[in-house]
């Protein structure tokens, strides 16, 4: 009796997984979070190095014509209190993503916090973070970061480089 039910309760989820898996498996893929996870670990070592080069590419193409990019870096890192070490958590305040009827993304973005960013200096920043377009079928130029920003933690001051 215990092999038929358990055989049953098998077969159920199965059959769940059939078809409902395919749904499952197309949200995790399109979640903005796993998406952007591996890319804020990069841009933190970024961070990190001070690679203005490669932080500057990471911007929007219409964000890139509008600003300084080069200049705005070199001043953040200059206002920032020490070297970024670490930080001990990456959180997620805003996302957003638009599908069609197809279930296709037409839009996506997502807002990174590095929690409790932690500079060589022993300076901690809760608000150190960036906004990103992951996908814009409808506004191609404006896919990449929109701003990176910091809180001074002294005078609440906001360093931003991009948008404001």
């Amino acid at each position: 009796m215990r092999i038929k039910r358990f055989s049953a309760l098998v077969l159920c989820v199965l059959m769940a997984l059939q078809l409902f898996g395919c749904a499952l498996i197309k949200n995790v893929k399109n979640d903005p979070k796993n998406l952007e996870k591996l890319d804020a670990e990069k841009i933190f070592e970024y961070i990190k190095d001070e690679d203005i080069d490669s932080l500057c590419d990471l911007f929007s193409p219409e964000v890139k014509k509008n600003h300084d990019l080069e200049k705005e870096w070199e001043d953040f890192f200059e206002k920032m209190d020490g070297k970024a070490v670490s930080y001990k958590k990456i959180s997620y305040p805003n996302e957003g993503v638009g599908k069609d009827e197809n279930g296709e993304v037409y839009k996506m973005h997502v807002a990174v916090n590095y929690n409790n960013m932690k500079t060589d200096k022993g300076t901690v920043y809760k608000q150190f973070g960036y906004q990103h377009i992951r996908v814009s079928k409808s506004d191609p130029d404006s896919v990449g970061l929109l701003t990176f920003t910091m809180q001074d933690p002294d005078t609440g001051e906001w360093i931003t480089v991009g948008e404001r």
